[in-house]
């Protein structure tokens, strides 16, 4: 049975206390039990309320557990998604670890759109349709207790674990890329902790974009021109402490350097 107005409302104001006030709670799910759906109607209720501008304030979107090892893990046969807002953007800033609860840091490639994308969208359409491919370091965040994410659901109301995002400043033309085989290695303190290779998201990082564009469709949302598209993880997260210094080197797309303090 689906949940109420009243308890969609309940459970989004609980996370959007918590995500403002920096304070982890208990999984929603500890309480109930509730579908997917229900999931992104409590994200998007959240969303609405910390974003400045609603959903005029989304610079994109992005994707999570874009391997089947993930979504077996959590039991939902897809990825999930949820929205970048503009303030989450930082800029040549470091990560501001005091204002999260516990962030952690994995590497992803984005798509920047050249044009709106209507379904049913293939992975060829993606790849037609993107101005430019670029090095993204998200700085994924959990407002439950010690990162416990007993279900998929409870993530995607979570915000998909939004927290910051960092984009490079080297965009790529799609065509100069082989994206299946494009590497990259994060770094902490110099020490290498994490790697990653392209094909490990759905043996194509075009191919969960085109996912997201069909599946927006079942929300009345689309992917449209401008718009930044995060793939999803290609490396493990790494959680981050202040005072470290994070590389995240690509084979072709670049290199971001990350500071936490």
């Amino acid at each position: 049975m689906p949940l109420s107005q009243d308890e969609i409302d309940r459970f989004a104001t609980t996370l959007y206390e918590a995500y403002d006030e920096k304070e982890p709670i208990a999984p929603l799910s500890d309480e109930t039990e509730f579908s997917t759906e229900d999931a992104y109607r409590i994200q998007f209720e959240v969303f609405d309320r910390l974003s400045e501008g609603g959903r005029e304030d989304i610079v994109g979107h992005k994707l999570g557990l874009v391997s089947e090892a993930k979504q077996e893990q959590l039991g939902i046969p897809e990825p999930i998604f949820g929205y970048v807002a503009h303030e989450t953007v930082l800029d040549n800033e470091p990560v501001p670890t005091e204002e999260m609860i516990s962030p952690r840091i994995e590497a992803e490639i984005g798509f920047i759109l050249d044009e709106d994308l209507t379904a049913p969208v293939s992975t060829m359409d993606v790849l037609t349709s993107t101005r430019a491919v670029v090095p993204v370091v998200e700085i994924l965040e959990s407002r439950f207790q010690g990162w416990s994410i007993p279900s998929a659901q409870d993530v995607i109301a979570d915000l998909t674990s939004a927290g910051k995002v960092i984009v490079g400043e080297q965009y790529r033309d799609v065509t100069d890329l082989d994206l299946k085989m494009e590497g990259v290695a994060v770094s902490v303190n110099g020490e290498v902790e994490a790697t990653g290779l392209g094909a490990d998201i759905m043996g194509n990082p075009a191919r969960p974009v085109a996912w997201l564009a069909d599946r927006l469709a079942d929300v009345d949302d689309g992917l449209r021109e401008g718009e930044l598209v995060m793939s999803g993880g290609i490396t493990a997260a790494i959680d981050i402490e202040p005072g470290d210094v994070y590389n995240v080197e690509f084979s072709n797309l670049g290199s971001i350097e990350v500071r936490a303090e």
